[in-house]
């Protein structure tokens, strides 16, 4: 069993179909896992319109999802709930791509 194979199980057993867009443009779906980033706690930032949540997320994602390194304004959708891709780097093992790891943050449930 290659990487590869051995890591698109894992997405098909543990998880969840995510959509990727781009200025409103649907670029494809498959299975990720999206996990709070560990080391960071809920962050509360100060703005001119009062305070704003900022929260990070890790994806893997399957090799065959539409991303790119230039992460420009890709958003991945899980559910109902959007998240801005902040960078985005496939994990190689050799010259093959295993799969995708991705930093996301969480958009405002009225963020457009």
């Amino acid at each position: 069993m290659s990487f590869g194979s051995a890591f698109s199980a894992i997405a098909r057993r543990y998880g969840r179909l995510v959509a990727l867009e781009r200025d409103g443009v649907p670029l494809g779906e498959g299975l990720a896992l999206v996990q709070p980033l560990a080391d960071r706690e809920r962050q509360f930032l100060p703005t001119a319109l009062g305070v704003r949540r900022r929260e990070f997320f890790l994806c893997l994602g399957e090799r065959g999802l539409p991303f790119s390194p230039a992460a420009g304004d890709t958003v991945l959708i899980q559910g109902a709930v959007r998240y801005d891709v902040v960078n985005v780097r496939e994990v190689l093992v050799g010259t093959d791509r295993v799969y995708w790891r991705a930093v996301l943050e969480r958009r405002e449930e009225d963020a457009e």
